[in-house]
């Protein structure tokens, strides 16, 4: 499995033209009907318990960040469809955990697209696997290969006049040894036009935030892509304090297993006009020419909204996999288990607890 996947990741990687400062955008862009003249649309897809945005620019371009799992791709693809959507100028994975790539699949089967963007860290998982064969097998609009480039900081892309779009993270070297190196090591992207500006900030927990206040980077956004679906370890209070954002969305499943969006992240939210796709479904942010910021949303929320669950970890029934050395808890068809002279198991996440234990981030959720 190690070295088909690393000979499939090296074989990719033989397609990327690198980490350049810039790029140039694609010569045949897309024509989306919702895309109107002068304006700047961002549609945050419902796609469960996963993520997915389409950024429409003001010439039409295209760039998907994420897909959510690979069970909504069909729908994904629906979804691009009745927008009107004919290719897919940058499609984005933020990082390799199923809940956003999953879908991505589907798409590149689905449509043409002119490039790729990826973090490229070794992740073993089937469902990486699948995504990087299934960008062998992409074409572009002229039935060419699309570019798969490896992203790093400072990358920046000016998609449209008077629009820039800047990689904020990860940068070398990775994040390694942390609660979830794919996370903390996701893709931070800010987009600037007239009138605002959104921060997409993929799961990325707190090394990944200490990463961006080391690096000084401007996080001052409108609009905030809440990290990680609402999660405890996605947000604090010093990162919205430089981001101050007057609009946040959270993508997230409704009644999901991991209780997201955590108690602790919407009271730091208080204040802030605040989505859910859980609760409003697909979510459209427009900025036209009076850039002021238009939103719509699918559905209404509800006038009563359910509280947050009060538990930051997983509802994990069943057997659960221990590391008598971590004292950590996997689930069992988790791909990070440890050696099996290391394994305790439990009838339950509840007696894992019990004796001391800890869910990893397989169990919390990715």
């Amino acid at each position: 499995m190690r070295r088909g996947f690393y000979g499939l990741l090296t074989l990719v990687l033989g397609f990327i033209i690198g980490c350049a400062p810039s790029s140039k955008p694609s010569s045949n862009p897309s024509t989306p009907e919702t895309s109107s003249s002068g304006a700047l649309q961002v549609v945050f897809f419902d796609v469960g318990q996963g993520d997915s945005a389409l950024i429409v620019f003001p010439n039409g371009k295209t760039m998907l960040i994420d897909g959510g799992e690979t069970t909504q791709g069909r729908r994904l693809v629906q979804k691009l469809n009745q927008r009107g959507v004919k290719q897919i100028d940058w499609l984005v994975a933020t990082h390799p955990h199923s809940d956003h790539i999953g879908g991505l699949i589907q798409v590149l089967n689905s449509f043409p697209v002119v490039e790729v963007w990826d973090i490229a860290m070794p992740f073993e998982s089937p469902v990486y696997r699948d995504f990087l064969l299934a960008v062998r097998r992409a074409k572009t609009p002229d039935g060419k290969r699309p570019v798969f480039r490896k992203v790093r900081s400072g990358l920046t892309l000016e998609p449209a006049p008077e629009v820039r779009l800047s990689v904020l993270a990860p940068r070398e070297p990775l994040l390694v040894g942390t609660r979830s190196d794919p996370n903390n090591n996701s893709l931070v992207l800010r987009v600037d036009a007239p009138g605002g500006s959104f921060l997409f900030t993929g799961d990325i927990e707190r090394e990944g935030r200490r990463r961006l206040y080391e690096a000084r980077v401007n996080l001052r956004a409108e609009v905030l892509k809440v990290s990680h679906h609402g999660a405890s370890n996605g947000t604090d209070r010093a990162f919205l304090d430089r981001v101050k954002p007057r609009v946040a969305v959270i993508s997230v499943g409704a009644s999901n297993r991991y209780g997201h969006p955590h108690r602790e992240t919407l009271a730091l939210l208080q204040g802030v006009r605040l989505y859910r796709t859980d609760w409003h479904g697909d979510i459209v942010m427009r900025l036209g020419a009076d850039k002021q910021l238009q939103i719509a949303t699918e559905r209404r929320a509800p006038t009563q909204p359910a509280p947050a669950k009060p538990s930051t970890k997983a509802i994990h029934s069943g057997i659960v996999i221990g590391n008598r050395h971590s004292k950590v808890y996997h689930a069992p068809d988790c791909p990070r288990l440890p050696k099996p002279e290391n394994q305790v198991r439990f009838r339950s996440a509840e007696e894992a607890t019990r004796a001391g234990y800890r869910p990893h981030t397989c169990v919390e959720g990715e």
